[in-house]
């Protein structure tokens, strides 16, 4: 039985803005609940420059590596053998190291949770205890996802979450198509070998997508790798009335690649058969950096508009027919999805836009992968009947899979809590 927890990371957990901090936030608010506060720690590789919110945990930063640092991390342990990912090595040194293993030792938890293979690649290091690796999503995938179908021509920036480790100059070189794409494949091939050799180290190994499980079974003979579903807060239902407007919501920061390349394509390729179908559409784009717009959406005119971040996000769900969701690449499960179907609003999208969910239609989901499936499947859910139907079966499945009571259990069972 669980009696104190640590929880090792270098993602900025607060404030919840977005897919991982949601997460991360949720393990640590169960652990809260059933622990105390006062027995759950989060050890957070980060900036010690910056002010963070009040948390009822105990918190402890340590300092990212510098800029020399890294470089020095970089040639070490990604240009010579044995070859480590980019991500890892960035946020590799000596320093963190040891000061890690004294600062779990005076922790003294009987459960450490390793945040992803970034911070998993110390582990070894550290005294022997109960550990979880969470490794969140195959990243080997994400980027694999990203080489098949990423074109440059949206100016996405591939490095995900782990850019924002890296120093400015590295981030802007980063940006560039001729640097990212050979990056990528190396980065891709580097991680996959992390998934299948990390796991070994850890007595349970944990992803968000029920799929992407399944890919891991299947490459590492490691013990219990499973799947470990987010514990997210319960919006509450919309109050919403018969469709009126045909306006629907793009919900995504576009400081997440696929979400910027997702709604370049949709914009660029779809609006002749979107426009043809629904003359009348509306689209809402919502999340961090949206603000800026993009391109694509100027033949639109003011049918599309760009919100930037909002705090009423259920102000703008509200007034929408569906959640829009046309990624064309991507890994894990999309948190947007899920709290789409807690507030039963129906989705249309791309198979990329629901991975990890079982979306059909008996789950509130209507899927197609070209322009003109978009537009029909847009014009299905603006039909009254259609839609009341889909948003009860989108709560539904909310109730059935996602809601607190259900993903509460599994982690009682997973930390070893109940």
């Amino acid at each position: 039985m669980t009696s104190r927890a640590v929880f090792v990371t270098a993602t900025e957990n607060e404030p919840r803005r977005d897919g991982k901090p949601v997460v991360v936030g949720g393990i640590l608010d169960h652990l809260c609940d059933r622990l105390g506060p006062d027995a759950v720690h989060l050890v957070l590789i980060g900036r010690t420059d910056v002010e963070r919110p009040p948390v009822p945990y105990h918190r402890h930063v340590l300092p990212k590596p510098g800029t020399r640092q890294q470089v020095t991390a970089v040639l070490r342990r990604v240009v010579l053998p044995p070859r480590h990912p980019l991500q890892e090595a960035v946020l590799y040194s000596p320093r963190i190291r040891d000061a890690l293993r004294r600062l779990l030792a005076e922790i003294d938890a009987d459960l450490e949770i390793w945040d992803t293979v970034r911070t998993g690649q110390y582990a070894p290091d550290m005294p022997r205890r109960r550990r979880v690796l969470y490794v969140d999503d195959l990243f080997s995938e994400r980027y694999a996802a990203m080489l098949r179908d990423l074109d440059g021509e949206s100016g996405a920036n591939p490095g995900g979450e782990f850019q924002k480790l890296l120093p400015g100059p590295a981030r802007r070189l980063l940006a560039s198509p001729r640097v990212h794409r050979p990056l990528l494949r190396l980065e891709r091939d580097l991680v996959a070998r992390s998934e299948v050799r990390q796991p070994h180290w850890f007595d349970r190994s944990l992803l968000i997508s029920a799929e992407e499980t399944a890919l891991l079974r299947g490459r590492t003979d490691a013990p219990h790798v499973e799947t470990l579903p987010p514990l997210l807060r319960d919006p509450g239902r919309l109050a919403r009335g018969a469709v009126g407007e045909p306006r629907f919501t793009f919900l995504g920061g576009f400081d997440y690649a696929p979400n910027l390349q997702g709604l370049d394509w949709f914009l660029t390729h779809c609006r002749d058969d979107v426009l043809a179908t629904l003359p009348q559409v509306g689209i809402d784009v919502v999340g961090a950096g949206t603000d800026r717009g993009l391109d694509a959406a100027r033949p639109w005119g003011d049918r599309v508009r760009f919100h930037g971040w909002v705090d009423d996000l259920d102000a703008v769900l509200g007034g929408s027919a569906a959640l829009l969701s046309p990624l064309r690449t991507g890994s894990g499960v999309k948190i947007k999805v899920l709290e789409a179907l807690a507030r039963g609003l129906p989705v249309v999208a791309t198979p990329a836009g629901v991975r990890g969910v079982e979306a059909t239609d008996e789950t509130g989901c209507l899927v197609a992968d070209d322009a003109a499936g978009l537009a029909k499947a847009m014009a299905t859910a603006c039909d009254p009947a259609v839609n009341a139907r889909l948003s009860d079966a989108a709560r539904a499945a909310w109730d059935a899979h996602y809601a607190a009571d259900v993903v509460r259990r599994r982690y009682d069972e997973v930390f070893s809590l109940a």
